[in-house]
């Protein structure tokens, strides 16, 4: 593995496993049991024993992260290509979204007021914002390494990039609208 890469992983896996000591601050005032999932009204409807939530749901995002930058990391040395630019984009989900849902899971069992359905929107909704500017920038040869089936030809290539660049940025700027309008 890549120095570069092996930096990207440490930093990842710790900013995944950063929110539990937050867990451990407000460790007294937490309930035994947790909620970890809301429905669309922001309303708690599945629990998890505290230590599982606490402890248990960034161990397993980290672990998750680690498997998926080893992987790419493994599959782009195997091609002796150079990472896409999307694949260093998608690097940083999982310990974003740890770091939102984990301040959720926390606040809500507190008192605070949090909009779930909200916050959720706002990270997917930048998320596709970027991923929609970043496609049609791609080149062929990353597109043809990404996309199965592989374009048949460049100027194919271009034009489905182009769509999904727009629908991609289409879809995120509905889902950031629906943040003021919900």
């Amino acid at each position: 593995m890549e120095k570069k890469n092996r930096k990207t992983l440490i930093l990842s896996v710790i900013i995944c496993l950063l929110p539990m000591i937050l867990g451990i601050v407000f460790y007294n005032k937490l309930p035994e049991q947790m909620p970890i999932h809301f429905t669309i009204n922001d309303i708690p409807d599945n629990y998890a024993p505290k230590n599982f939530a606490l402890f248990g749901i960034p161990t397993i995002m980290a672990v998750v992260q680690a498997v998926c930058i080893i992987f790419t990391s493994k599959v782009v040395e195997l091609k002796n290509d150079e990472k896409p630019k999307i694949v260093k984009i998608m690097e940083w989900f999982i310990p974003i979204i740890t770091v939102l849902i984990y301040i959720i899971m926390i606040e809500v069992p507190l008192g605070s007021t949090v909009y779930v359905g909200k916050s959720i929107c706002l990270i997917l909704g930048i998320l596709f914002i970027i991923i929609g500017n970043y496609l049609p920038k791609m080149s062929y040869e990353t597109g043809k390494t990404i996309f199965h089936p592989i374009p048949k030809s460049e100027k194919s290539f271009r034009k489905v990039s182009k769509i999904m660049g727009c629908s991609f940025i289409v879809i995120g700027i509905i889902m950031l609208t629906l943040i003021i309008w919900a």
